[in-house]
């Protein structure tokens, strides 16, 4: 963990603390201010001169109290930052944090491929590219002087072209492109949005105990959006694999998510029997390596992954990443749905009080969020009334890159357990979508509130 990581968790934890504190304090003056304004509209003029000694008490008391309420803030500051697990802290709070506003991303020969940088309400996206879906008769507005065209690829199996421009700072917001572009061009284009992986460093407590068994034996295709899968892993001996990438060739691909969320589909060892063995599993890989411990995929890219992925004909597609509301993702995925693909999506590891995330929010996405060995709700997980499974995803053994196995966490980790019975349940159902999902509502194990509610869904599958 880096020293600036580590600050930013001990301000955090204080800070909170000792706003607790601050409340407190305030509380009880308020009180007392209160209780002396009574007396002062209430008592006779004899009582009024008991009030102000009475005050003082009452405020020596207020100080007492606040004295032991500060020592017990550093009493707790001290024992969470001893106990709790700061990598998972850092990045949940705020996975961004960690990068810088401008970050260049290099290719293997150290030249910039482009820049990740962070825009509007904290989010990123690729420096000044925006992308437009466009229609026919429309190029010729976006052929200006200060607008670069940069490519237009026909994503004939979405049924959509989609431009990628580039724009000088002066231009670089929605507002400003709408001083220069017809209004119906404008509501059809966002910027070129990155998204995140949606895992964190696996607790200690509570582990996946119950047995794993294959969900489903028989053939079928299940696609995912991910990092690359390390294909040469022990654990896949035995697994169909099919992987292209979406990169430029000179970017450097992590393998790392993509083989723990393959691993929790396919992955086959003495201790760790595939969810589908049967399965051919087609993996676009379009996430690019940010830091050590970072990605990012860019919504061109993702397109790009989806449509090779509807090409392959897979019932059930895993998106186990998360970010903003786009223009693009919601019609792609709009798109999707309407033909009847299933899309499986990793609800967020931003916490219960967090936004939704997209594409998990979406109409017709299904979102999974994670529990752990105890049936309790992940404590990073976010919420909301468009959750819909629940799934093991808290300490959950999978194949890890480096030919080995080791325990993950995130709504990223249970997303692939659900991805999973929804493909079993669409095969068993003929591929009709609303019955294979009443099929898995039923399955599933009521968690918390009776019946669907915001943090289970409509229970845990498993």
């Amino acid at each position: 963990m880096s020293p600036n990581s580590f600050v930013f968790v001990v301000s955090r934890i204080t800070h909170y603390l000792e706003n607790i504190a601050g409340f407190t304090r305030g509380i009880l003056l308020l009180l007392v201010f209160q209780a002396g304004a009574e007396a002062q509209i209430l008592n006779p003029p004899p009582v009024l001169d008991q009030v102000e000694p009475v005050t003082r008490q009452v405020e020596r008391g207020v100080e007492r109290v606040t004295e032991r309420v500060e020592q017990r803030v550093r009493e707790r500051a001290q024992d969470a930052l001893e106990t709790v697990d700061t990598q998972s802290v850092t990045e949940n709070l705020d996975p961004l944090l960690a990068l810088p506003r401008q970050l260049p991303i290099l290719d293997l020969n150290g030249a910039t491929a482009f820049v990740d940088v962070e825009v509007e309400d904290g989010w990123r996206a690729v420096d000044r590219q925006w992308l437009v879906m466009l229609q026919p008769g429309e190029l010729p507005s976006l052929q200006q002087p200060d607008i670069e065209i940069l490519d237009q690829t026909d994503f004939a199996d979405l049924g959509l072209s989609l431009l990628r421009f580039r724009v000088p700072d002066q231009l670089n917001s929605r507002d400003a492109l709408r001083q220069v572009l017809p209004a119906p061009l404008v509501d059809r284009l966002d910027r070129n949005h990155i998204y995140n992986p949606q895992n964190a460093a696996a607790p200690d407590a509570s582990p996946e105990t119950a047995p794993r068994r294959p969900v489903c034996d028989r053939p079928l295709k299940i696609g995912m959006v991910d990092t690359a899968i390390q294909t040469d892993h022990p654990a896949f001996v035995s697994s169909t694999i099919i992987e292209r990438s979406f990169l430029e060739e000179q970017i450097e691909q992590p393998h790392a998510h993509g083989t723990a969320v393959a691993g929790l589909l396919v992955a086959e060892d003495g201790k760790l029997p595939p969810r589908l063995p049967q399965a051919t599993l087609y993996n676009a890989s379009v996430f690019y390596a940010r830091t050590q411990y970072a990605q990012g995929a860019t919504m061109m890219h993702l397109v790009r992954g989806l449509n090779w992925l509807v090409q392959q004909d897979v019932s059930v597609v895993n998106l186990s990443l998360a970010g903003p509301d786009n223009r693009i993702l919601a019609a792609v995925i709009a798109r999707l749905t309407n033909q009847g693909k299933v899309i499986v999506a990793a609800a967020g590891n931003q916490g219960p009080a967090a936004p939704p995330l997209y594409p998990a929010a979406y109409d017709g996405v299904i979102a999974a969020t994670a529990v752990d060995g105890k049936q309790r709700i992940y404590r990073w997980a976010n919420r909301g009334d468009h959750v819909d499974f629940a799934a093991h995803g808290v300490s959950v053994l999978t194949a890890r890159s480096g030919g080995v196995f080791g325990r993950e966490s995130g709504t990223s980790m249970a997303a692939p357990v659900v991805s999973a019975f929804a493909a079993c349940e669409l095969l068993a159902n003929g591929g009709r979508v609303s019955e294979a999902m009443q099929a898995l509502a039923n399955k599933a194990v009521d968690l918390g509130d009776a019946g669907r509610d915001s943090v289970f869904g409509y229970g845990l599958l498993q």
